[in-house]
């Protein structure tokens, strides 16, 4: 997770932004349980704080491939 948000990080800085554009978070994460819960709110808060965009966190089945355990989408939003 932590790297993931690096990588969204590096995507926003190729258009000016950085995480603090971040309005929105949805985590599709497979075979969701309690105990990840820890690991995607260190994460979150690694990235934004005290300050957290808005999120979703849904609990799939499966997602493109079997060695894919999670997918984030972030939406940003310039001022």
């Amino acid at each position: 997770m932590k790297q993931t948000f690096r990588n969204i990080g590096v995507a926003l800085a190729a258009h000016g932004l950085d995480l603090s554009n971040v309005v929105q978070l949805r985590t599709y994460v497979v075979n969701h349980d309690v105990s990840k819960l820890g690991p995607i709110a260190g994460a979150v808060q690694e990235g934004w704080g005290d300050k957290p965009p808005t999120q979703t966190l849904i609990g799939v089945a499966s997602l493109a491939t079997p060695d894919v355990l999670f997918e984030v989408e972030a939406l940003a939003a310039r001022p």
